[in-house]
């Protein structure tokens, strides 16, 4: 009699520790809610350089700003399981691969144009007798031309310190010299209370193909926010939907009861969309009209 109440305890526990899992399931299912869709989205600013890496030295070539969306994502759809992970379009680059003896002519020539411009600056300061207003600012713009032009010849250096190892051909398999991108990305969100707060991102380095891809940031310590929302990826997908919904984030000194504005569209199997562009800004979260997270914007693509 005793065997047969341990059995049924067991059966009891292990049919409610399964109806919990099952409901734990379901909510997790749920779709997101107009609230939760606002609080998902954040800002993504940031700097991307192309860089050329060889062994231990690496040399940035070109640098360009980033000001587009994200959103705060699970890894696990069963799961809170954000830990600080923003998704948000990668970026592209119209640089392609060059060859190094070219790109080492051509920071060259520009340094020797700096290098002149620095003479001509120097003549003019010391025999410009007058310290007056326009002389302040010249000796100022001076002062980063020079900055600039001793920063390029240490770029210049480099490079032709990897151009004679690469020439030499004695460098180790898996050591040629490659470009790559590399991101330092700063995450922006208001709260509850419509406070702008802000955190760093581990640097993302990913390589130089030309194409958008999706790019998953970390801030750093790995930590969500307190105050927002994480989208889910549930398995079954929702291409099906046509109505859209995205999420656009407005300035901060606009007065609205949130810093977002909700924009609804069409999305079509092919990836498009018909949001407007000033709608659709890069990164931007995209839901279902049912609120289930489809994706999120790249030009007039929904990349999932």
């Amino acid at each position: 009699m005793r065997l047969s109440l341990s059995k049924l305890k067991i059966v009891v526990i292990a049919a409610l520790l399964l109806l919990a899992g099952l409901a734990w399931l379901v909510l997790r299912a749920f779709p997101v809610s107009e609230v939760g869709l606002r609080r998902s989205a954040c800002l993504i600013d940031g700097r991307v350089c192309v860089c050329l890496v060889s062994g231990k030295d690496t040399v940035e070539l070109m640098a360009d700003s980033v000001h587009q969306e994200g959103v705060w994502i699970n890894r696990h759809w069963w799961w809170p399981s954000c830990d600080g992970r923003v998704l948000t379009v990668g970026q592209t680059s119209d640089v392609k691969p060059m060859n190094l003896s070219a790109i080492c002519d051509s920071i060259e020539s520009l340094l020797h144009r700096k290098e002149t411009e620095r003479k001509e600056l120097k003549y003019y300061l010391r025999s410009h007798g007058i310290i007056d207003e326009g002389y302040t600012q010249i000796a100022a713009y001076a002062t980063r031309q020079g900055k600039m032009t001793d920063s390029l010849r240490r770029k210049l250096t480099v490079l032709q310190k990897i151009s004679r190892k690469d020439g030499t051909g004695k460098k180790s398999k898996g050591k040629a010299p490659r470009f790559v991108l590399r991101g330092k990305y700063v995450v922006s969100w208001y709260n509850s209370n419509n406070e702008l707060h802000h955190v760093e991102c581990e640097p993302v380095v990913s390589q130089l193909t030309g194409k958008a891809f999706p790019l998953i940031l970390h801030t750093r310590r790995s930590f969500k926010p307190w105050g927002v929302y994480a989208v889910r990826n549930v398995p079954w997908g929702a291409a099906r939907h046509r109505k859209i919904v995205t999420v656009r984030i407005v300035p901060a000194e606009r007065r609205l009861p949130y810093h977002s504005i909700i924009v609804t569209g069409n999305y079509w199997q092919g990836h498009d969309h018909d949001i407007p562009e000033l709608f659709a800004v890069e990164g931007a979260p995209v839901f279902t009209k049912h609120g289930r997270f489809i994706g999120i914007i790249r030009g007039k693509e929904v990349m999932q």
